[in-house]
């Protein structure tokens, strides 16, 4: 899968001094400024990863197979006011922008016309599927989804086989990390919780 990343801008904060609150969040607007204006060709998606603006193209088959395998899982055992959504953008505090492969919203809150970007701390639950050379990726958006307040994000990496379920966000991070082997039972606490069925993955 090919990926673009462009830089974020420089400052003397890169230069070994330590960014101010106001130099982040000077930071953040001009690289989010950026992204608001970009357009990308079709089949691919641009995101804000560690403060970079990175374009890839869209999953292979396989991967989106998989999706579609915990989409139907979240949405037999979830409320019907509650969805599970690709393709919504989820902004998390501080600079980061990320489309999950997919992700629970109470519906209501992403039922806008205008809007295309959405606070993290909205999302009951963010997955990623890895796709090949990309896991690095999806592993540097969990500090992201904890600082947004996402409850649970899950985590498929296909090169290792194994699912992994971060929960309990504090500040920055993660305080619990459970590893799951694919082929075993992996249940997810949402509310009531869900138990995805990996012995396909």
């Amino acid at each position: 899968m090919a990926v673009m990343t462009m830089e974020r801008p420089t400052s003397e904060d890169d230069e070994g001094h330590g960014p101010s609150d106001d130099h982040r969040r000077g930071r953040a607007a001009v690289v989010r400024a950026l992204h608001d204006q970009l357009d990308p060709p079709e089949g691919y998606r641009i995101e804000i990863i560690e403060g970079k603006i990175e374009v890839a193209a869209t999953p292979m088959g396989r991967h989106a197979v998989l999706v579609r395998r915990i989409r139907q899982a979240v949405e037999k055992d979830t409320p019907a006011e509650i969805g599970a959504f690709e393709n919504i953008t989820l902004e998390e505090p501080e600079i980061d922008r990320y489309i999950p492969d997919l992700a629970v919203w109470p519906e209501e809150l992403v039922d806008a016309e205008a809007e295309w970007v959405f606070a993290g701390e909205g999302c009951l639950l963010a997955v990623e599927v890895t796709s090949p050379d990309q896991e690095r990726r999806d592993y540097a958006k969990a500090d992201g989804y904890a600082r947004s307040g996402t409850p649970i994000y899950l985590l498929v990496d296909r090169k290792r086989r194994t699912c992994i379920v971060f929960t309990e966000p504090e500040v920055d991070h993660y305080l619990t990390r459970h590893e799951i082997p694919f082929g075993k039972p992996v249940t997810l606490p949402l509310d009531p919780p869900v138990t995805l069925e990996t012995g396909d993955f």
